[in-house]
């Protein structure tokens, strides 16, 4: 199996990479309006104020959308076919979608079920996210 893949952080987005490598998922919220923001950015989206902070959330939603890869995007995603990628819309704020794999489900992703992050530390400074069905 090729490595795994890893996502290169830019100046904007590094701390989300970083919280996720230690088991937090972090949005950007902003200290004028209140709005959260992701993907991560210099200013907010809604007011362009410059006043973003990292903040954690619960890492709750419901899945929005959803793909199932039946080939792999990467060499090192060979062993994994089929996967499911999904958009899942947070608690927080109903305009944030965050991307992750969804642990092994098959066919059973649907639309507003009701999911989990679950950072996954690839090294010391950059993590990636899955989602996983509460029950």
């Amino acid at each position: 199996m090729a490595d795994r893949m890893t996502p290169v952080p830019d100046r904007d987005s590094k701390p989300y990479w970083a919280a996720l490598a230690q088991g937090r998922l972090e949005i950007q919220q902003c200290g004028a309006c209140g709005h959260w923001s992701w993907p991560a950015r210099p200013v907010c989206g809604y007011c362009q104020s410059d006043d973003l902070t990292w903040r954690e959330v619960a890492g709750t939603g419901e899945v929005y959308s959803w793909v199932v890869a039946h080939r792999p995007f990467n060499p090192s995603l060979a062993d994994e076919v089929p996967y499911t990628i999904a958009y899942v819309r947070l608690d927080e704020d109903e305009r944030v979608l965050i991307p992750g794999r969804m642990q092994s489900l098959g066919d059973g992703v649907h639309q507003g079920m009701r999911v989990r992050a679950v950072p996954v530390p690839l090294n010391d400074d950059v993590g990636d996210i899955t989602w996983e069905p509460v029950s």
